[in-house]
């Protein structure tokens, strides 16, 4: 029954209907629903936001063994990102900010979107595309054979000239490169397989994805402020270059308009988001400065590489 609804889930398009997936649309439609009932009143908040963060646990375990490759997270990310876009500049700018937070906030969210966008546009970079390696060209993209030249399967493989063998795909690859079964392919100085954007992050792609987090944690910080102290009674904090910063003092009517409460229920998510990112960000920092990336790490391979500055520099560098 479902490969049936999903052959006949298609929408209008120039030169005929184009099929979409379950998992293409399933996230929006998920989101939207989660968020409105949410916003209902204060018992449909706790049980929403307790049940997002499983649901999404649940699903990536589920999904990662039966659809490896699904785009159902990204999705889901980037419809959280324009659902809140929509949702501050449809109701929160009618709560008298100011010009300038407005642009902030979608300066920010934008940056965000761009550096996740070149993330998954310079993943392929990052593939070992060559079958054979060559020390001079480590991102093998000097090699003039198409021809792939198979490892032999004796312990006693060619491991001289800094050559390492991937015993999965049967070439030769560079150092600090592994294999990713989701991608099936090997990844140079791979950090890890992001499902929240359906690719590798390796050398070519880590510095958009840690400006990505960035932005993207300072995006959520900045609707999260602007909309709770925008719907809550402020209280000011502090003042910093001659801007007073606020925090929301009182938050008991908010359901009482529901508009105001979906203000509430979106900067909550916004905050939940901001803490995973937070975390990631955390632990991209820690192994950063240490000189390994996250697969090194899962793989107990906690080499230290000269000192913190300078594998920041290297990093910063693209090496």
């Amino acid at each position: 029954m479902l490969l049936t609804f999903q052959d006949r889930l298609r929408i209008p398009w120039r030169g005929g209907a184009k099929q979409v997936t379950v998992d293409n649309v399933l996230p929006v439609v998920l989101l939207v629903s989660l968020q409105l009932l949410a916003a209902l009143d204060l018992y449909c908040s706790l049980v929403i936001f307790t049940l997002i963060p499983l649901l999404l646990a649940y699903l990536k375990r589920f999904l990662g063994r039966v659809l490896p490759k699904t785009k159902f997270f990204a999705l889901w990310l980037f419809w959280s990102g324009v659902y809140l876009v929509v949702l501050f500049e449809s109701t929160v700018p009618l709560l008298e900010l100011l010009p300038e937070e407005n642009i902030a906030f979608v300066a920010l969210m934008s940056l965000s979107f761009f550096c996740f966008y070149k993330t998954n546009v310079r993943a392929p970079l990052n593939h070992i595309n060559q079958p054979q390696y060559n020390k001079d060209d480590p991102l093998g993209n000097g090699g003039d054979s198409q021809t792939a030249i198979l490892i032999s399967d004796r312990e006693d493989s060619d491991e001289s000239d800094g050559r390492l063998a991937c015993q999965t795909c049967r070439k030769y690859v560079p150092p600090r490169t592994y294999h990713c079964k989701v991608c099936a392919t090997c990844v140079i100085k791979q950090d890890q397989h992001s499902v929240w954007l359906n690719c590798c992050i390796g050398r070519s792609n880590h510095r958009f994805f840690l400006l990505g987090c960035v932005s993207a944690l300072l995006a959520l910080w900045l609707f999260a402020n602007l909309s709770l102290t925008s719907v809550c009674h402020p209280t000011p904090i502090f003042t910093l270059f001659g801007v007073t910063v606020m925090l929301p003092d009182d938050c008991t009517d908010i359901y009482f308009q529901y508009d105001i409460a979906l203000c509430f229920t979106g900067a909550v998510y916004a905050l939940l988001m901001s803490l995973f990112i937070l975390i990631s960000l955390l632990k991209q920092t820690c192994l950063i400065s240490r000189g390994y990336t996250g697969t090194e790490w899962q793989r107990g391979e906690h080499i230290n590489r000269r000192n913190c500055l300078v594998n920041w520099k290297m990093f910063c560098l693209g090496q």
